[in-house]
């Protein structure tokens, strides 16, 4: 799609799907079984056969009670495995002390060849830029699938990544991704290290691009060096767009807001990419935190701040919880209600969807059922436009018909407890979702003037 007008810009449309994703992954975890779309995870389950029975993610810095001893030739298998184990183990403690002291020489020691050390080089540049606390490596499964190369074992293991950004003390959140070492006269050394990929929600901006990073005391903005301008003048504009989402956060508030400014190349790689049409879109980065990513090429600076806002009421409202939204049904309040602190009460008489939202209205014939209110994928920009749209003008209805706090509630409930609309309503606005779903189409038209 051509970059957008300015005139577009004033309402561009936001990306959708991958907060739906949420569902399919956790409900794959607790069922033990791989998803098309899965999210990084304390505890994913191992993508390949193990050689012994998996380990559990322990910390890198704990010492195992003793060495277990090297192995000699015609020695089981549970002897290699366990030596490999633990020289890992070894390596990762090393790696994870460098990180927290800023050592980069201790972080990429276990690097085979140059290769690796690059990619270990890059992680370490741009979480270090990024203000990373809580680190911690650490085995999450394996080793597994042993080779004989050269005469010497080889193994790969998934590794477990905590860490948070920005804060001095947290409750890490984990991310995976895989690894092969293999065993030589100077050790074991890491011969490969994977990004994770799209179906693990990745690759993440950290992975693969070398970034530079501004840190506030509500928001990160990082971006590649080639950006680190943007990243200084999006800083003050990112801190007051979380001071907005902070008020309507529900569950745990987030340390920070992590925010990444995309080039080009960056938007189709990072998290696996995201539509042209779109500006900014949210996506789960880990358990318990959503990240954002914005789209420099057709983001101005003086429309940045209400994108923010959108999307920062993205992870207000939803991060580290299940999205249990696998239909479409509760889209309009996903994006309503981003829509709704993106606005913060500031008035619907200039509100930037007002004339696509009355288009659909008069020209789709409308008639107010929400459930069926997510636009499809090939449709105009209008049109996309007006959904969110009319989204806002219902999630608005309900806030003043029925206040704030049980609106917040409605959300709370739907959309992070995944219970049923006709249940939620009667319990928590006390009338019939129907009435409620009427009384608010009327309240749109009224404010459209239709």
């Amino acid at each position: 799609m051509p970059a957008l007008t300015p005139a577009e810009l004033a309402a561009p449309p936001r990306r959708r799907g991958l907060i739906v994703s949420l569902v399919v992954a956790f409900v794959a975890l607790l069922c033990g079984v791989p998803a098309v779309v899965v999210l990084t995870s304390d505890e994913p389950a191992p993508s390949a056969t193990a050689a012994a029975p998996a380990t559990s993610a322990t910390p890198a810095s704990a010492a195992p009670t003793g060495p277990p001893p090297s192995p000699k030739p015609g020695d089981p298998e549970s002897v290699r495995f366990s030596w490999a184990l633990d020289q890992i183990r070894t390596s990762l403690a090393t790696m994870t002390k460098g990180m927290r002291d800023g050592n980069l020489g201790a972080f990429v020691k276990p690097a085979a060849d140059k290769k690796v050390r690059a990619e270990l080089d890059r992680r370490f540049r741009s979480l270090r830029a990024m203000k990373v606390s809580g680190f911690d490596l650490s085995v999450n499964s394996g080793p597994f699938n042993e080779k004989k190369v050269r005469g010497f074992s080889e193994w790969s293991v998934r590794i477990g990544m905590a860490h948070c950004f920005a804060v001095a003390t947290c409750a890490p959140s984990t991310v995976v991704f895989d690894t092969v070492w293999r065993d030589s006269a100077a050790g074991y050394r890491m011969t490969k290290i994977s990004a994770m990929t799209a179906d693990d929600n990745g690759p993440q901006p950290w992975e693969v691009s070398t970034l530079t990073a501004v840190v506030g005391s509500r928001a990160v903005v990082a971006a590649p060096k080639s950006y680190a301008a943007k990243a200084r003048a999006y800083l003050p504009i990112a801190e007051r767009a979380a001071r907005t989402a902070d008020k309507y956060v529900l569950g745990a508030k987030p340390d920070r807001y992590i925010v990444y400014l995309a080039g080009p190349a960056e938007w189709k790689k990072w998290f696996g990419g995201s539509e042209e049409w779109a500006v900014g879109f949210t996506t789960a980065a880990t358990r318990t935190r959503s990240d954002i990513v914005l789209r420099l090429e057709d983001l101005t600076n003086s429309y940045a701040e209400s994108v923010l806002k959108h999307e920062m009421g993205h992870v207000a409202t939803l991060a580290g919880r299940e999205y249990h939204a696998d239909t479409d049904a509760d889209w309009w309040l996903t994006e309503g209600i981003a829509e709704y602190i993106e606005w913060d009460k500031r008035g619907m008489a200039n509100y930037d969807r007002k004339q696509s939202s009355r288009r659909l209205i008069r020209e789709r014939k409308f008639k107010g059922n929400l459930e069926k209110l997510v636009p499809d994928d090939d449709a105009p920009d209008w049109q996309i436009d007006a959904a969110y749209g009319l989204g806002y003008y219902a999630t608005s209805c309900i806030a003043a018909q029925f206040g704030q706090k049980k609106l917040m509630n409605l959300v709370d409930q739907l959309l992070r407890e995944g219970r049923a609309v006709s249940v939620v309503s009667d319990q928590y606005l006390g009338v019939p979702w129907p009435t409620v779903s009427k009384r608010c189409f009327t309240y749109t038209k009224q404010k459209l003037g239709v």
